[in-house]
This record gives structure tokens, C-alpha cells and sequence, in this order.
């Protein structure tokens, strides 16, 4: 009897008769991959909250090697995948054993580049595509999830296929003068191009090794933790877990008022900073000293509300050691976050009490006298070429932070399109019910993406979908004293992917994640650790070394907070919110 492989390849390597490339007929490829018929993997066994699960994953699926040489890939005719027609610009294999990989580059649809590395020695059936950050305009390395998936076995031994995507354009991860005139481009970043690009990776692996990947996860950061949901909710087949960090859900008005706020209230008449570097080492002591535990972290910034007055200059005196009454207002606004004319937020909040050591160079410049514009301050850059470019899919408006009006019409304008962009569809069913799992972390002192837009989306899926529902497949953690991404002042490093694949594959539910703080971006060294357990949840000081996560246990978050914030957007987080765009000759039309 001829064997399913055997099968596989005879329809996979046809050629031409006049041309020397390989034809990729997906059709008859997933046909021959359901002769191949993939067997079960190990069973449900449960979760518990208070275990740590990081552990790598049983490996319940064997190394499988290639069926083509990696420069086969580069004759390879991809131009027939539905929907996502590929071309191959080289293929080569990097690296020698079992660190090697045949390193695969193209483009999709012409427009979108991507790359995929394909372990030559290690395959174990697994693929993880990596999300990217900012407006990306880059591909993103496995590197750039490393903080995110430390220790995760499979990952960094290179047992797994990784990809990456420009999404569809290449510039510098915040500019977006890209789109300007661009329509097809922007839906390209607003969620199309990271489905293409799955498409063709699975395509890919499944020509290189004769089958298509058992189990696919995704893990992304900040644009990348918005790309991941847009797949769970949009593409509910793509992905069997997804892993997303400090999400940009509310990308529309993140990328206009959330930004464009800091810059509006500390800007003075002529453009310089009330708020001054020199006064943030105040600032922060201060908050420290009202909100923060034994072990210096805020656990929540909801059950603390810092009184300034208490550093308040005297009048008539202007120190580095108090903050003056106008500063101590723009303080206020900015936790505050940003309101229109009759008083309701523009976003889900803004800087999250406990962030402060981050705002220098973000909505404080780190000169004192430097005015208050994108060379000094980060978020003038984050709110200039969106709402300019972005926000009307390539139609420029004119309207940066400078000009940026917090109005409930200016709010309109800019949300015009923000079904297209924002990931605010509540209703996972399709991805729940094939089996997917979304786990979603954020840092609570998140100065680049407010943590208060994911608290709002795992309320938003409980309200559409029920608790019961929702706990079976999606898990939120809230870590205390972590920044954007695990960067910032505390540099932080976790593995989040580990705890999904068990969940995926042995039906571990995520518990225990350990969480460790690095003394610099520069300096490793650990200087202290914390658990985190899904929310709601929380931890206390249980006796011992301060910096040892040992000496903390699962807590009960503090009584009377909020789940959810009001503000203008939220009636968006409900069950359909995606809007889809076709683009004819320039012309687009959403529905």
C-alpha cells in the first residue's frame, strides 16, 4: 500500500512541463493531510490556580524532519493560496544542527513582506507567529517576543516554526506617513495582512515537512497583543492559543487622545512643559510611599488615590522637592485621562497611578526647557501621524496632537473607522469553540497602552459570552510595577507561552506565572520576583524575604473596584463590532 506521505508528495512536487517550479496546490494538500489523519494528543487534565504550570510542555508530538531542501521553498509556486497568493524571494538555511533553520522570505498579496524560520533538525510540530509592535513597518524576530516567553523550552530550544510580518508596508515603527493615499495599506496593518501571512506559513510548513502544524499559537505585544485579538475574533481558525501582551484594543483613540492629552495638558502658552523632569523624582517617591507594598510594587492602583496637596509647594516657593499648584493639575489630568466638554472620557482612562517613573521622555521632557514635540516627547510622536493619516484609512486630516480638539465631534471624526481597527468584538464564540485559548496579560503601571482598555475587554467577553463560558477558554493577568511590553524602569522577563502550550495540549489551565525584575535594561541581574495569578486575583505579603516570590500568596483583589471603565467607546465592546474594508482602485468600502 502507498503510503499517506508518499501521497502527500506526489501531489505536492508536480512540475510543469516547461518550467522548473514547484506547484502548490493547497486543496489537494490539506486532501492528503486528511489521509495522513493526525492523532490525538494527551488528555485533559485540569488546572489549578495555585500551581505554577510553567513547566515545559510534555511532547506529545514527534520531531519531524523535512521533505524538501530548504532551497526547494524558493522554486516553490505559492501564487494559488486562497486569499493570499505568495511569492518567495529566497530560502536558505542558517545556522548548522540543531540550531539551524531553512530562513524563508517573501511577500503576500505583493505588498506584505514576511519571513519564516523552519527548523532543519528540531520541528515539533508546533508554529508560533510573532506579532508587532507600533505601526510596525518591520519584521519583528522571535527576539522580540524573548522577555515575553522566557524559559519557554520549545521556543528557544528551535522546536518551533516562527513568522513575522510587516503588516503590509516598511517604515519606522511609529511613523504612519505610509497611509497617506494608502487605503489598501491600512487595512493591511488594521488586521489583514497578519491573516495572509498565517496563511502562508501554514502553507509553507505544510510543502517543507508533509503536514500541516498540529498546534499554532500566536504571542504579540502592544499593536501586536491588538493584532492577536483581531485574529481571535476575525480569524477564529488561525490560531489554537493566543498570548497577547499590554494590547492596544483601542487603537483609534490611543493613538489620538490618549497620547495627545499628555501633550495638551502640560504644554504651556508657548509650548514648554509645566510638569519638569526635575520635580519626577518627587512624584514618584511620593506615590510609592502612599500606594506601594512592603516589597515596593502598587498591586492595584484602583484602591489608591494619592494626595497631593501633601507635596504641594508652599506659596511663593518652587523646588525640586514639592510641586507647584499647576503642576500638581496636570498630574491630576493626566491620571485623569482625557474628557471632552461635557466631562466624559475620550479613552479608558490614561496613565495608571504607579507609571510615573516612565513619564520622562513620554509626556515630560527629559531637558528641562525642551519644548513639548515629538524630538522631546514620545507621546506627541504617537499622536501626530495617526490621527493625520491613519485614523480615515489614508485620507489626511490635517489634525495632529498640536491641533487635536478633545470634543465629543473631534471624537466622532476620529472614530469614524475605529470598528476597523479596534478589537473590540466580544463574542469568541468561534474561536472557544474549536477548541482556542486566549490569555491576555497587562502591566499595571503600563504607560504606553492603558491597562484599564483589557480590563474592560475580559468584562465585555464575560458580559457577551457568560463567566462560565469565558473561564474555559480566556484568562487575564494584571501585574503590578510592569511596564509597556515588560520595558520601562522595570525591566521585566516572564513566560506566558509555556503556560498556554500546556493549556492547548494537556488541558492545563494557566495558574501561577512568576514574574522577574531585572536591576536595568542593560544589567539582567534579578533583583527581585513576584507571582501573578489570573485575574481577579492578586497577591499579599506572606512573611519572608521581600524580593523572594515565595514570600507572597494569592490574594483577593481589594473590595469596591471596578471591572469596568466608562467612557465614550465602550458601548463598541459588544458581540460584531468588526468592520471589514475592500479597497477598488482606491476606492473603500466597509461593512
Amino acid at each position: 500500500m502507498t503510503s499517506p506521505l508518499k501521497i502527500f508528495r506526489k501531489f505536492l512536487l508536480q512540475r510543469e512541463p516547461n518550467r522548473k517550479t514547484f506547484q502548490f496546490d493547497l486543496s489537494k494538500a490539506f486532501t492528503a493531510l486528511l489521509i495522513v489523519a493526525l492523532g490525538s494528543i494527551v488528555a485533559a487534565c485540569g488546572g489549578n490556580d495555585d500551581i505554577n504550570n510553567s513547566s515545559a510542555p510534555t511532547n506529545a508530538f514527534a520531531v519531524t524532519k523535512p521533505i524538501l531542501g530548504c532551497a526547494d521553498l524558493a522554486k516553490a509556486n505559492f501564487s494559488n493560496i486562497d486569499g493570499a497568493p505568495a511569492s518567495i524571494t529566497s530560502a536558505a538555511v542558517v545556522g548548522d544542527g540543531d540550531t539551524s533553520y531553512c530562513d524563508v522570505k517573501g511577500t503576500v498579496t505583493s505588498t506584505t513582506t514576511f519571513e519564516v524560520r523552519l527548523p532543519m533538525q528540531t520541528y515539533t510540530q508546533r508554529f508560533l507567529m510573532v506579532g508587532c509592535g507600533g505601526y510596525c513597518g518591520f519584521i519583528s524576530a522571535p527576539t522580540g517576543i524573548a522577555s515575553q516567553s522566557a524559559g519557554c523550552v520549545p521556543l528557544n530550544s528551535n522546536q518551533m516554526v516562527t513568522a513575522a510580518t510587516d503588516l503590509g508596508h516598511q517604515a519606522p515603527l511609529s511613523s504612519g506617513t505610509w497611509a497617506n493615499g494608502n487605503p489598501s495599506a491600512v487595512v493591511d496593518f488594521a488586521y489583514s495582512s497578519m491573516h495572509k501571512t498565517t496563511l502562508v506559513t501554514k502553507a509553507l510548513v505544510t510543502a517543507f515537512y508533509g503536514r500541516a502544524p498540529t498546534k499554532s499559537y500566536y504571542q504579540g505585544c502592544s499593536d501586536g497583543g491588538r493584532e492577536g485579538l483581531q485574529e481571535a475574533q476575525r480569524y477564529p481558525a488561525d490560531f489554537d492559543g493566543i498570548v497577547v501582551g499590554s494590547p492596544v484594543i483601542d487603537e483609534v483613540p490611543t493613538n489620538s487622545f490618549y497620547h495627545g492629552w499628555n501633550v495638551h495638558v502640560n504644554s504651556d502658552a508657548n509650548q514648554q512643559a509645566i510638569l519638569t523632569a526635575d520635580k519626577m523624582p518627587t512624584l514618584v517617591s511620593f506615590v510609592q510611599s502612599s500606594c506601594a507594598d512592603k516589597g515596593g510594587l502598587i498591586q492595584d492602583p484602583r484602591a489608591c488615590k494619592p494626595d497631593l496637596t501633601k507635596i504641594q509647594c508652599p506659596n511663593g516657593t518652587n523646588t525640586a522637592q514639592c510641586l507647584t499648584a499647576a503642576q500638581i493639575s496636570v498630574v491630576q489630568q493626566i491620571w485623569n485621562g482625557p474628557i471632552d466638554e461635557n466631562g466624559n472620557h475620550l479613552t479608558a482612562g490614561d496613565m495608571p497611578i504607579g507609571g510615573e517613573a516612565n513619564w520622562i521622555g513620554t509626556m515630560v521632557p527629559k531637558t528641562l526647557g525642551a519644548p513639548m514635540t515629538p524630538a522631546n516627547v514620545g507621546d506627541a510622536v504617537w499622536s501626530s501621524d495617526f490621527p493625520n493619516y491613519m485614523a480615515q484609512l489614508g485620507t489626511p486630516t490635517g489634525i495632529t496632537y498640536a491641533n487635536l480638539q478633545f470634543t465629543m465631534a473631534s471624537f466622532s471624526q476620529m472614530m469614524k473607522y475605529g470598528a476597523v481597527f479596534d478589537a473590540t468584538n466580544t463574542d469568541l464564540s468561534a474561536f472557544s469553540a474549536r477548541g482556542g485559548k486566549l490569555l491576555v496579560w497587562h502591566g499595571w503601571s503600563d504607560t504606553g497602552a492603558s491597562p484599564y482598555m483589557s480590563l474592560n475587554y475580559y468584562s465585555g467577553v464575560k458580559s457577551t459570552m457568560g463567566a462560565d463560558a469565558q473561564s474555559k477558554f480566556m484568562m487575564l493577568y494584571m501585574i503590578p510595577g510592569v511596564y509597556h511590553c515588560n520595558s520601562g524602569p522595570n525591566v521585566t522577563t516572564d513566560d506566558f507561552l509555556t503556560p498556554m502550550m500546556n493549556w492547548v495540549e494537556n488541558g492545563t489551565a494557566p495558574g501561577q506565572v512568576i514574574v522577574n525584575f531585572a536591576t536595568s535594561s542593560t544589567d539582567t541581574t534579578v533583583v527581585k520576583s513576584r507571582p501573578v495569578f489570573p485575574y481577579p486575583a492578586t497577591v499579599a505579603y506572606n512573611g519572608g524575604d521581600l524580593n523572594a516570590a515565595s514570600s507572597y500568596a494569592k490574594a483577593d483583589i481589594p473590595a469596591g473596584v471596578s471591572d469596568t471603565f466608562q467612557w465614550l467607546g465602550l458601548s463598541s465592546y459588544k458581540a460584531g463590532a468588526n468592520q471589514s474594508c475592500t479597497v477598488t482602485n482606491g476606492n473603500v468600502s466597509c461593512m
